[in-house]
């Protein structure tokens, strides 16, 4: 099963982010059990870019918590930065509730070609969706063991 966070509309500028599955299916370490593999598709202004990626679940995990904080205070940062420099994600909340999308995203892990891109801005209302599959993903896909 996958699970996604989309961050705009499909027929639109959207940043979609998938868990397909863990990479190592049978690890429970913190270090090894945690790598997962996503489809990560943007579309920003004229550009396109679609990459497989491996992402943490603790990175994700952040990022959720990071949007929990703004949803409850109106304001402040969530990140998602990926350990291997395949995304890197920022979603900032002003005091009048309006969202800020910002980031890059690699096509190989660490080097090659970046995009940096930047999304319409949103407003705190989308921060309960965004949240909800956030919740899904790591319920499907919990952090496991400890650092």
């Amino acid at each position: 099963m996958s699970v996604e966070l989309l961050i705009g509309s499909r027929d639109a500028e959207h940043l979609a982010i998938e868990v397909l599955g863990r990479e190592r299916p049978g690890d429970s370490d913190y270090w090894d059990g945690n790598w997962v593999i996503a489809d990560i598709d943007l579309v920003a202004g004229g550009f396109r870019g679609r990459v497989k990626a491996s992402l943490r679940m603790d990175e994700v995990h952040r990022l959720n918590e990071g949007l929990k904080f703004m949803r409850d205070n109106l304001f402040g940062a969530a990140m998602l930065e990926s350990m291997e420099d395949w995304i890197s994600l920022e979603i900032k909340c002003d005091a009048a509730g309006r969202l800020t999308v910002v980031g890059e995203l690699r096509d190989q892990s660490s080097t090659g070609n970046v995009l940096t891109f930047g999304l319409p801005e949103k407003d705190q209302s989308y921060l309960a969706e965004w949240i909800a599959c956030l919740d899904a993903m790591e319920q499907e896909f919990p952090v496991v063991g400890k650092p």
